[in-house]
């Protein structure tokens, strides 16, 4: 078979034999109309700064709104400790995609029928009847959860064919670096780590739900004696979890940045399904993306010999064959040699 797409479940290599496509184009939706959306003004969270000032520093917010405000402002006997509580509003132009994305990430993490009554509510204004609404909302809804899916078992292919094998999280030390460095140096780091010594990485930031801090999770293949720094257990002090906890951090970043941790991916206690699971969920969250080492595709496309083929994925599916384990790459009508880390990376890799 040739020019087959080679994946690896975590299990087995499956072969995808070419196909010839009959859905034709894709067909793009036509642009949303542009919808005006109202939403309030709050004040900063600097205590300095008045609700008045707030006001007046609102690029969008009308003037003659503003006056009246601290007209009204003016007019309440206030005494001098108490707080005076202004709202005001404004208007931009947005889309109801650009909405429903923003109210999707902010009720991240509730119960599916609860965060669909919640997006609904704040949507509502924007349609002509609840069954535009609710309609518009399955099709919307739907769109998130095939994109998670298709998402995470893209994620999971690339895990599991490059053998990505630790899971680590990088935050930084106020005193050593600022946010912008450490956001810059460590990708910097990793890059160069990824060219020098074959690591390969794939992970996102996120920021922590209390402080707001910066971290970067990865997930990491590392090749033997091609570690940088030393492995160093350590035993702390968790705040969450009101508990001493035990990790291992590396010197070579917590030098450079600060607090790290490294987590072996052992099949147990931490598999590649639950690495990548936490991938996604701060992908989901931020709306961040996922950031990968060069090289890191899905697929090796290769030449497939009969008899690495073990069987037919399914009975009724001729598209899909499971392979051995050791089966042969190619290139160009070449052997490379049996599936190795090596061969892999002078293999052809593809998405």
């Amino acid at each position: 078979m040739k020019k087959c797409k080679v994946y690896s479940d975590g299990s087995h290599y499956i072969a995808i034999r070419p196909t010839e496509g009959s859905s034709g184009p894709r067909r793009r939706p036509p642009p949303e109309e542009p919808i005006e959306v109202e939403e309030e003004i709050l004040p900063s969270d600097d205590p300095s700064t008045s609700c008045l000032e707030a006001i007046d520093a609102a690029p969008e917010f009308q003037q003659e709104e503003a006056e009246g405000s601290e007209r009204a402002a003016a007019e309440l006997a206030v005494e001098p400790d108490q707080e005076i509580s202004i709202v005001a509003k404004r208007r931009r132009i947005s889309t109801k995609a650009d909405e429903f994305l923003k109210w999707y990430r902010e009720s991240y993490g509730m119960r599916p029928e609860d965060q669909y009554d919640f997006i609904a509510s704040k949507l509502a204004p924007y349609f002509r009847s609840e069954r535009e609404l609710y309609r518009y909302l399955d099709y919307k809804m739907d769109c998130k959860k095939r994109a998670e899916i298709t998402r995470r078992i893209r994620c999971l292919r690339r895990a599991a064919l490059h053998g990505l094998s630790y899971f680590a999280t990088f935050t930084y030390d106020s005193k050593k670096v600022t946010e912008k460095q450490f956001e810059k140096r460590l990708l910097t780091a990793l890059s160069n780590l990824a060219s020098r010594k074959g690591w390969k990485y794939m992970g996102t930031w996120e920021r922590g739900g209390d402080t707001a801090r910066l971290h970067f999770h990865a997930i990491l293949y590392i090749p033997e004696d091609k570690m940088t720094g030393k492995m160093e257990q350590k035993r702390e002090y968790d705040v969450k979890k009101k508990r001493m906890v035990e990790y291992t951090e590396n010197t070579f970043f917590q030098d450079r940045f600060g607090r790290n941790s490294f987590e072996v991916i052992d099949g147990t206690a931490l598999t590649i399904g639950t690495a990548v699971s936490y991938i996604i969920k701060y992908i989901e969250k931020s709306g961040g993306r996922i950031i990968c080492s060069r090289g890191m595709k899905t697929f090796i496309e290769t030449d497939v010999d009969n008899k690495d083929v073990v069987t037919r994925l399914r009975e009724d599916d001729d598209k899909k064959y499971i392979l051995f384990d050791d089966f042969k790459v190619y290139l160009d009508g070449q052997e490379l040699g049996t599936v190795t880390p090596g061969v892999l990376a002078r293999a052809k890799m593809v998405n």
